[in-house]
């Protein structure tokens, strides 16, 4: 009977320990594909390519998949502009083992074609791999927002 009352008592402290073991997770999920979003933002290719898996590839907003070589080059330091201010919301991370998935909403605001400022917003769906302990993105899925 000691063994079994040994046995529940622990398996109940390690419960609320694996919630905070999970949600410390889903905290450095979600912050690092925010963090992914910016760097790209500011043309950080070194930060880039910290972030992204060796098997990376990227579905644009206009449905092109994108090799990592190809992402990584659109961000070349001779090819920046100006960013457009930029705000993240809605970030949902649900880490799984090994695997992650991450989706967040990422609004634009630009001048449109009458100079008046307007804003763009995308979905951004990224699927990540625990790599040496960090998580790398495998995976970024852009879809717009209508409306």
């Amino acid at each position: 009977m000691r063994v079994f009352l040994g046995i529940a008592a622990a398996s109940l402290v390690s419960v609320p320990v694996a919630a905070q073991s999970v949600e410390v997770d889903i905290q450095k999920l979600g912050q690092r594909a925010e963090a992914f979003v910016r760097v790209r933002n500011q043309f950080d290719q070194a930060a880039m390519i910290a972030m992204m898996a060796p098997e990376y590839q990227e579905v644009s907003p206009v449905g092109e998949v994108d090799s990592r070589e190809r992402v990584i080059g659109f961000y070349a330091a001779d090819k920046k502009s100006a960013a457009s201010p930029m705000t993240i919301t809605e970030t949902v991370a649900r880490p799984a083992g090994t695997i992650g998935v991450v989706t967040m909403r990422i609004a634009y605001t630009m001048p449109g074609k009458d100079g008046q400022m307007q804003t763009r917003a995308l979905r951004a769906g990224f699927v990540a791999r625990r790599i040496k302990g960090d998580w790398q993105f495998v995976s970024l899925q852009f879809t717009p927002i209508r409306g």
